[in-house]
């Protein structure tokens, strides 16, 4: 496995989907390696759950450094891997290391998975400003042409393209004309064992510092632009008029942290919002086990969301915005937990209604979560997700 991100530091759904993957491959007998850049800059090897992990460092002093040093370090470090061990297929999920090893000699040969996780020069484009490497004018322009141009070369040279969701599957025909003969569709998934329902869920909001009385909302999102939390907080503003003690738990970190403290004070929406900051790893079936509602107000580019089906295996109902993957996950539920749209308007309605309901029928309440169980035991459970990608892998090393 190739990638742009570190199996070793879960800080997204990229990594927990290649760390999942690799793990479960591992536990059930094949040999996993995998090939990440680095998080911190810093080279490195290590042995975690029977998974080899080999990173190399990239130069981030600009953004065209940052380009060839990535594209040149996961060829250099997947060749090392290749000639000391070999492999029977290689698993690609990011396009500046996968094309590093796709044009590779060590890597031409070998038959090739391409796991296509969102549009990369999209997601360069809405995280504009972000970062010194998320630039904006000519330069930012550049770097969308050239992270196309690398993403449409993955694509095409790969034996197949992974996609974990039909939205994502028609981007990539809209985008890059890749056929659906050449696309394998595999959800993406959750640990049903580690994420599943509070046997109390006064207590797990005790054990969290949680008022027990108050209607307990949830989002978990990077903060930036295309994840909607201003039309969120713009929403909250009008659902506290009928709901007047909820409550929002907003997880995770990210470049418009101040700005969004500032949009809760503009609101006086401060005894209605808390930042949780980054939520580790290990804390998060709690916060979802504690919350009454989940709610994906995403605007943009939401191609499975890891944290719905995260959400929804907790037993928590997940309210989303009908953008991307999520009206494909959510359809199955009744009635609808899908918002009419995008806007802080919508939300708010939909939010509202659900909150009134929930307090208005507790055993309606329970029967729905009830059933968010059952969509992501049956739909969504690492186990079936990777026995999907376990006879595509090995299908395609035949």
């Amino acid at each position: 496995m190739v990638s742009d991100v570190s199996p070793l530091r879960v800080a997204g759904g990229g990594e927990r989907v290649l760390w999942e993957q690799a793990a479960r491959l591992a536990r059930r007998g094949h040999r996993v390696s995998v090939v990440s850049r680095a998080a911190d800059g810093a080279a490195a090897a290590t042995s975690r759950d029977g998974v080899r992990v080999v990173e190399f460092p990239a130069d981030r002093r600009s953004l065209g450094r940052f380009m060839l040093s990535s594209i040149r370090g996961a060829r250099a470090a997947a060749g090392r891997e290749l000639a000391a061990a070999g492999a029977d297929v290689l698993h690609l999920h990011q396009p500046l290391s996968g094309v590093g090893v796709l044009r590779s000699p060590a890597g031409r040969g070998l038959p090739s998975l391409y796991t296509f996780h969102s549009p990369a020069p999209l997601e360069y484009r809405l995280r504009r400003g972000t970062s010194r490497l998320h630039r904006g004018g000519a330069a930012g322009r550049l770097g969308m042409a050239v992270l196309w141009a690398l993403e449409c070369l993955c694509v095409r040279r790969a034996t197949r393209v992974h996609v974990l969701s039909a939205f994502s599957a028609d981007l990539l025909r809209r985008l890059y004309g890749v056929p659906a003969a050449r696309i394998v569709r595999i959800p993406g998934g959750v640990d049903t064992e580690r994420f599943r329902p509070a046997a109390d869920r006064a207590e797990a909001r005790r054990a969290l510092g949680l008022p027990d009385g108050r209607p307990l909302v949830l989002t978990l999102r990077n903060l930036e632009s295309r994840m909607g939390l201003d039309a969120l907080l713009a929403a909250l503003a009008e659902v506290r008029r009928a709901v007047p003690d909820v409550l929002l738990l907003l997880g995770g970190t990210g470049s418009l942290r101040g700005e969004l403290e500032r949009l809760v004070a503009s609101l006086d929406l401060g005894a209605h919002v808390r930042f949780l900051g980054f939520v580790a790893d290990a804390e998060l079936p709690r916060w979802y086990q504690a919350a009454d509602v989940f709610v994906l107000p995403t605007r943009a580019l939401e191609g499975f969301g890891l944290v719905t089906v995260e959400a929804l295996a907790s037993g928590t109902p997940v309210l989303g915005t009908p953008v991307g993957a999520t009206p494909e996950i959510l359809g199955a539920l009744t009635p609808s937990p899908l918002f009419e749209d995008a806007s802080p308007a919508a939300i708010a309605r939909g939010l509202t209604a659900f909150l009134e309901r929930a307090a208005r029928d507790p055993e309606g309440a329970r029967t729905l979560r009830a059933a968010c169980r059952r969509l992501a035991e049956t739909s969504y459970s690492w186990e079936r997700a990777v026995d999907g990608l376990e006879a595509t892998l090995a299908e395609l090393a035949r």
